[in-house]
């Protein structure tokens, strides 16, 4: 043994003879690896992609750019009166019929896996489905949003807002001149995109000259097809940066910004692609690769290939509120005034009621607080039973809303959460017409339908990630088809109190 070296090793032996004497510590680091289950915390809730009863998802019998279909126009007021007196011929029947179209659109996912990282996962999870799973769930999620809010036609500029000054409420400096445009959104900017229409005309307005907590109000009349407005606002006509993002036509302005502001957090999934910094002149509202949702579809015209702008082509007829960036209220006792407004304005266009509302849980939550708080809402108590009477369960939820203008139909409320904020679709399903011909008003059609397409295994040299990998993409080819626009109704710039929509 090599001199010194017989020390060194009887030293070490003692010392370990300590260690053992002292028993075993958690500092020791003796203990297992705990491998508890993989878990996601990406929420899939996809109402509208799952509700197969109003939208029908089915495979086109055979190819095709666009689903194709003829429509006779609802033209009754149109028609000659039928009391023609003895020996006169009655008039002819007015028809009046439509070519309508709506384009497919691809729809995908894709998702990668190294083989590395499938080897790593090897026993804890299968890395490769797991992507699989991943994309399969977020294509879910985008044909969901793309039912509601896709959108083919441009909103185009709004109008020119309104302005009025106070002296009190804000912090813009006495004597001052604010300029203010305003862009809208449609819902498909709002969950997706960040992008907007054209601006609007600029307005401005000189606000007091004795204080410094002038405050700014600005409000615009709705667009259609809008579901927020981003608003830009400036101390000059050429200089103006964006301000904030609302759900109805209406904003506070209570300083003037010096660069873009931060996208407001406050409303929910409002996509973190913030808007132009400064007032765009190109119209981004819209997109190519996307067909017309439920909103877009009921909104727009019909046109040449498909739904267009309104005032573009042949009207749909479709009901259409602007509530003025006023809050829903009560109305005959325990009635909601936008729901009211909506059934009799459908009522009297198509004489149907709505099969349900769509909209976002806060207008709903605040739907519920309006009529659960009139005198018109009771408590049931059991009368003996003691155990029940101390288990009762607290607060409440309105599920269904009474058509008055309809004779009493309940109609469904439903929640959506890629429903914006501020905006109520009233959706008829069913058009029980003598020769409608329609079983649902909505179909999903598809030229082929949620699949699976896997490329050969991959690589790409000195690239990180660059393989050996499975490449794939979960896809769709779909479109919405609407066959009776005209039967349904929106209401939007509706304000919720206690929210951002209050502004």
């Amino acid at each position: 043994m090599p001199e010194g070296l017989e020390g060194v090793t009887a030293e070490t032996l003692e010392a370990f003879k300590k260690a053992q004497s002292s028993g075993v510590l958690a500092s020791t680091g003796i203990y297992g690896v705990d491998l508890s289950g993989l878990v996601s915390l990406v929420p899939v809730n996809v109402p509208a992609r799952n509700n197969t009863a109003a939208f029908p998802r089915q495979i086109a019998g055979e190819g095709d750019t666009l689903a194709r279909w003829r429509a006779l126009l609802n033209i009754n007021n149109q028609q000659s009166d039928i009391a023609v007196g003895t020996d006169f011929a009655g008039p002819l029947n007015q028809v009046s019929e439509i070519n309508a179209f709506a384009p497919y659109k691809p729809m995908a996912e894709g998702f990668t896996a190294s083989l590395d990282a499938v080897a790593f996962a090897r026993n804890y999870a299968n890395a490769q489905a797991v992507a699989q799973l991943m994309a399969l769930n977020q294509l879910f999620i985008g044909q969901d949003l793309h039912i509601i809010n896709s959108q083919n036609w441009p909103l185009g500029a709004p109008s020119q807002p309104s302005a009025a000054a106070f002296t009190t409420g804000g912090s813009i400096a006495a004597a001052t001149t604010v300029y203010v445009k305003v862009c809208a959104k449609s819902g498909w900017n709002y969950f997706t995109s960040g992008g907007n229409s054209p601006a609007s005309a600029v307005n401005s307005i000189n606000v007091g000259s004795t204080t410094n907590n002038n405050l700014v109000e600005s409000s615009v009349v709705a667009t259609k097809g809008a579901v927020a407005y981003d608003w830009y606002v400036g101390s000059s006509a050429g200089t103006l940066y964006y301000y904030t993002t609302t759900t109805v036509g209406h904003v506070n302005i209570t300083s003037i910004p010096v660069a873009a502001q931060a996208i407001p957090t406050s409303l929910p999934l409002l996509t973190t692609t913030a808007p132009p910094s400064t007032p765009p002149t190109a119209d981004t509202s819209f997109s190519a690769n996307c067909y017309n949702g439920v909103l877009a579809s009921s909104l727009g015209d019909y046109g040449a290939l498909g739904p267009v702008a309104p005032g573009t082509g042949t009207p749909t007829s479709c009901s259409f509120i602007d509530n003025s960036g006023n809050a829903p209220q009560l109305v005959g006792g325990n009635g909601v005034d936008v729901l009211d407004n909506l059934n009799a304005l459908i009522w009297a266009n198509v004489q149907l009621s709505p099969t349900a509302y769509m909209m976002n849980s806060l207008t709903a939550a605040y739907i519920s607080q309006l009529v659960l708080g009139t005198s018109a809402a009771f408590t049931v108590l059991p009368p003996t039973d003691a155990d029940a009477r101390t288990n009762l369960a607290g607060g409440g939820y309105v599920a269904r809303y009474i058509n008055r203008a309809a004779g009493g139909v309940p109609v469904a409320i439903e929640i959506h959460p890629r429903m914006a904020p501020g905006t109520i679709m009233a959706r008829t399903d069913r058009v029980p017409f003598p020769g409608s011909n329609i079983g649902t008003a909505y179909e999903v059609r598809c030229q082929y339908d949620t699949m699976m397409f896997q490329y050969a295994a991959n690589r790409m040299l000195n690239t990180l990630n660059g393989g050996p990998r499975y490449d794939g993409e979960i896809r769709s080819m779909e479109t919405l088809i609407n066959y009776a626009p005209g039967a349904q109704g929106v209401i939007t710039n509706i304000a919720t109190p206690g929210t951002a929509n209050a502004s």
